[in-house]
């Protein structure tokens, strides 16, 4: 390839925004075989489920990258830029490097702004020469552009009620979407129930072995994560008993034992190999997502696709990892502002349970927006009772919710004329949650530059 092309990649992307979502496989297989099928060139694992992909994908690269391994990571959607998208070895794609790869995809017009990103993950996986590459998938499954990439192991964390507009109108019809692209030697489930189990079983390729991530590997709050619980309790008990404090002073303080609450301490089991291990990923969902990794990992290593698993080094491949956007604590002109990227039911569930365990319901602002395909109300109704205020506003997007629409879900809320502006505006005398988007959380990461944790 020759030289970087003058435009970035996000201005080489932009024509193809409005090809958004494009059924079906054909599309990617022809693109595929006229650059000579780079997806035949190492081994994937494909991640599929309605939460939890991205983090369970980042942890199996962490742990495979532990044992020595060179591994690819595709992800979606970006937080900041683009490039985050790509990643080998750990490392993000160069800027001119995504761009020379989607300038070079432009004689497939046809292509969807997914589908070109999943051709150049593609394409930079071959010719860096990956041992192996962790796909997260985008949406869906049986035609989501990542599965033309046949996986030798999938997983599938959960099935919940995204994205209802393309995948169905039931938990049952989404889950057979998704449970089409479980295909490989080995693949497996982070969870189902008696309304799912059937239709992935019968969903998943032909003679797919299909188990679950328990009978692979297990993760349990370690005996110091339930000490540092039931102390971080009696803090806040003894908070709310004696109001001894400043506004400002309790804020801190509030932090501060989120913030020591945010890490969970857990140990792990995963064949003989076992211990104790500091996540840096807050809430009690990413036990899940660990196990489900560490499943992954296992059954990589039982097909001789990956190395023996080694307790030290799953340690060190834990310990290291980094996902942005889910219940980060960052800050901004000295206020305390808590990200989360949740923007379904079942992820605003989990982060209604994570804000009641870490003692923060009632204690903190609002910050909200969420694309007009989300179910608002339904949100709305687990935040309201566990904020003490609320801003809104209408992020940057085509599909964005209208700021009319969002206030009239949080009744006396603030309106904002962009989450930079929000910033300005936000309480000083509690932390703020910034919440309902990917989008939003890449909007107020974007506006607060260097000044996050």
């Amino acid at each position: 390839m020759s030289g970087a092309p003058a435009l970035g990649a996000e201005a080489l992307l932009a024509p193809r925004l409005e090809q958004r979502i494009l059924p079906g496989l054909d599309r990617m297989r022809r693109a595929l075989a006229a650059l000579g099928h780079p997806e035949t060139a190492f081994p994937s694992v494909l991640v599929l489920g309605t939460n939890g992909k991205g983090s369970t994908s980042a942890l199996l690269v962490a742990v495979l990258q532990a044992h020595g391994l060179t591994a690819g990571l595709y992800t979606s959607p970006h937080l900041v830029a683009v490039e985050e998208r790509i990643r080998v070895g750990g490392a993000t794609i160069a800027r001119d490097r995504m761009a020379e790869l989607v300038a070079t995809l432009a004689r497939f017009p046809d292509l969807s702004y997914f589908e070109t990103l999943t051709c150049a993950a593609l394409l930079e996986f071959a010719e860096r020469k990956v041992d192996l590459a962790v796909m997260e998938a985008g949406l869906g499954g049986r035609w989501d552009a990542s599965a033309a990439a046949p996986p030798v192991v999938a997983l599938l964390s959960n099935v919940g009620t995204d994205h209802m507009r393309w995948l169905g109108p039931t938990r049952a019809a989404i889950a057979a979407e998704k449970a089409a692209a479980l295909s490989g030697r080995e693949a497996i489930v982070g969870a189902w129930d008696d309304e799912v189990e059937a239709v992935i079983r019968a969903s998943a390729a032909p003679g797919t072995p299909i188990s679950l991530a328990s009978d692979w590997a297990n993760v349990t709050p370690s005996k110091r994560r339930s000490e540092e619980l039931r102390v971080k309790s009696e803090e806040l008990k003894d908070e709310d008993q004696h109001r001894v404090l400043e506004l400002s002073t309790l804020n801190s303080e509030i932090s501060t034992a989120s913030r020591a609450f945010g890490h969970n301490c857990v140990t792990f089991k995963v064949g003989v190999t076992g211990g104790e291990v500091r996540l840096p990923l807050a809430g009690e969902h990413q036990l899940a997502n660990l196990a489900l990794a560490l499943a992954g990992a296992a059954a990589l290593a039982k097909h001789g696709l990956g190395p023996a698993l080694e307790a030290a080094a799953v340690r060190r491949g834990i310990e290291g990892v980094s996902w942005p956007g889910r219940l980060q604590w960052c800050r901004a002109s000295g206020r305390e502002l808590l990200v989360d990227g949740a923007h379904n039911r079942e992820a605003m569930t989990a982060l209604a349970g994570a804000l009641d365990a870490m003692g923060l319901s009632g204690k903190i602002h609002l910050l909200f927006s969420c694309l007009d395909d989300k179910p608002l109300e339904a949100m709305a109704a687990l935040l309201r009772p566990r904020v003490t205020g609320v801003t809104v506003v209408e992020i940057a997007s085509s599909r964005a919710t209208p700021a009319a629409t969002l206030a009239a879900a949080f009744p006396g809320c603030r309106r904002a004329a962009s989450a930079a502006a929000a910033l300005l505006e936000l309480p000083a005398d509690r932390p703020t949650l910034v919440t309902g988007s990917l989008r939003l959380a890449g909007e107020v990461l974007v506006a607060i530059g260097g000044d996050h944790a």
